[in-house]
């Protein structure tokens, strides 16, 4: 029998959102995966994380859960190095680090007396600086990367224009823990403080221009002046509550937000927010991947996105696309989408496309390619 490519692999993350979310998910969904096939897999969470009533109790539950205690140079490259070592580790998957952390990472890989493959998981496109100069010491990292594994195509379209050999480059389209979104509370208008009557629109709003917060405000807006529709623009802030409200009122020229923008907090059960909601929204700018459309579509909620290629490219209805950084175009899905979903035909369609995504976006579909991945990764 051939000598495996691999036996343990170590997953480095700069993960340390409010809930265990569908990242996490697809993790486990890949260490079950891992461990079928006689591999060892490990976890490993920023020093933020330890504030995280999730990754406190993951780590009680699973002894392979690690915790970083600070995030100086040198104390992450000692503990990632430790990491490597103490637990023999063959792979080295890294996701969302910042470059102090890869370099960190890379030190601790050629330092920690192993042959330890290193995997990039992108998450978001890849934009190098335009100076060349500038540009050298990420090239620096990427030219010894064994493998990327890109969230969508459009990503590693980039990935691939920037440089990168096309046989280092694959997909591993993100992965949705559907079940989580069947458990949800209905909510009223009153509790989430949201106009009596009014339709809402949601969406996930955490950086203001990169997520179109601007074109959601000014569409909502024309929608309740031109139009004469009473709709309530609802915005979950998992972070940067305080420059979104700021950056809106600078907007609009106001001194309080008005009753039809509702700031709202990021919740467990996001499938009650899904469910609550009369459309949903992602007028993005830039995407690597857009988990809300996909989990929105699963809750049968009549969705409006920007048709950027990362969201063109998902398993969703052409009529929810409209023409990016158009707010006249998102005017008019909006209002679409509004008026379409209680004939037989629009629930027929909404129907249809939570089929579409339980299909293409499972955890198990996610974590085979990641082992895909693994496989075509060069002998040690």
């Amino acid at each position: 029998m051939e000598r495996p490519l691999y036996q343990n692999v170590l997953h480095l993350t700069d993960y340390g959102a409010p809930y265990e979310g569908n990242f996490v998910s697809s993790l486990r969904a890949l260490e079950e995966a891992l461990a079928a096939q006689g591999h060892v897999m490990a976890y490993v969470f920023p020093v933020r994380a330890g504030g995280r009533d999730w990754a406190r109790a993951m780590q009680k539950e699973k002894p392979n859960v690690f915790i970083l205690e600070s995030d100086g140079f040198f104390a992450y490259m000692r503990q990632v190095r430790r990491l490597l070592r103490n637990g023999k580790i063959d792979i080295l998957h890294v996701h969302f680090i910042h470059y102090k952390e890869k370099i960190a990472s890379l030190i601790a890989a050629r330092t920690c007396g192993r042959r330890v493959s290193l995997v990039v998981h992108l998450h978001n496109h890849l934009r190098l600086p335009g100076s060349k100069l500038r540009a050298l010491p990420q090239r620096f990292y990427l030219r010894r990367a064994d493998r990327f594994v890109c969230c969508s195509r459009s990503v590693a379209a980039l990935l691939v224009a920037q440089g990168v050999p096309e046989n280092k480059v694959c997909v591993a389209e993100n992965a949705i823990a559907f079940p989580r979104l069947d458990d949800w509370t209905p909510l009223s208008r009153a509790e989430l403080g949201v106009p009596e009557g009014a339709k809402s629109v949601l969406m996930f709003g955490f950086d203001f221009l990169r997520k179109g917060v601007d074109l959601a405000v000014g569409a909502v807006r024309m929608l309740r002046e031109e139009q004469n529709r009473n709709v309530a623009l609802c915005i979950v802030l998992s972070s940067r509550r305080e420059q979104a409200e700021q950056a809106i009122l600078q907007q609009i020229g106001v001194s309080s937000l008005p009753g039809w923008i509702v700031l709202l907090p990021p919740r467990s059960d996001v499938g009650s927010y899904y469910r609550f909601a009369d459309v949903f929204i992602s007028p993005s700018r830039e995407e690597g991947f857009c988990y809300a459309l996909i989990e929105a579509a699963y809750c049968e909620t009549p969705l409006a996105a920007s048709a950027i290629p990362a969201q063109r490219d998902l398993a969703l209805p052409e009529s929810a696309f409209c023409n990016p950084e158009d707010t006249r175009a998102l005017v008019d899905t909006i209002l679409r989408r509004l008026d379409d979903p209680q004939s037989d035909a629009g629930k027929a369609a909404l129907h249809a496309a939570k089929e579409r995504v339980v299909a293409a976006y499972s955890l198990s579909s996610w974590a085979d390619a990641v082992l895909a991945a693994y496989d075509a990764l060069p002998p040690r």
